[in-house]
């Protein structure tokens, strides 16, 4: 075997390492963190859980911190639980004032469309969007929840 080659072969074989690396982490802190919600939240009823949802910008931060992490609607709150940093957001559903579908949040374009929720925390009016998959869903979901309290 040449040198080119062999070079070419261990560079894969580490590429093919590292990457398994990535894969592997993902799936053990996004497991944790489901684990850790349900062992915050006992008793809660979860509507709909999407775990590796992409917020667009965690509200009311200085810079547009953007992350990962679990999305977790039940009968009274939406829940979010960035993976890193580790970021926590409750918004009780009497708190949003609305909610639906954007494309494009905070500088960011969603190749899926995005769940956007406006809500108040106390005096300040807030507002975040989520790229995942079914984000009608979500609001139709949202929506039927608020109308039940």
């Amino acid at each position: 075997m040449s040198s080119p080659w062999l070079i070419a072969v261990i560079a894969v074989g580490f590429g093919i390492v590292v990457l398994s690396l990535l894969i592997w982490m993902i799936v053990r802190i996004s497991g944790r963190s489901e684990k850790m919600w349900r062992f915050a939240n006992p008793g809660a009823v979860v509507v709909l859980s999407a775990n590796g949802a992409s917020c667009a910008a965690f509200p009311g931060e200085k810079v547009a911190l953007r992350g990962n992490g679990l999305l977790v609607l039940t009968e009274t709150e939406l829940h979010f639980w960035m993976w890193a940093p580790d970021k926590r957001l409750r918004i009780p559903l009497s708190n949003i004032r609305s909610v639906d579908t954007v494309r494009r949040f905070a500088g960011r374009i969603g190749r899926l469309p995005m769940l956007h929720v406006a809500f108040t925390d106390g005096e300040r009016m807030l507002e975040t969007a989520w790229t995942l998959a079914g984000a009608q869903n979500w609001v139709d979901e949202i929506n039927r929840c608020r109308e039940h309290m």
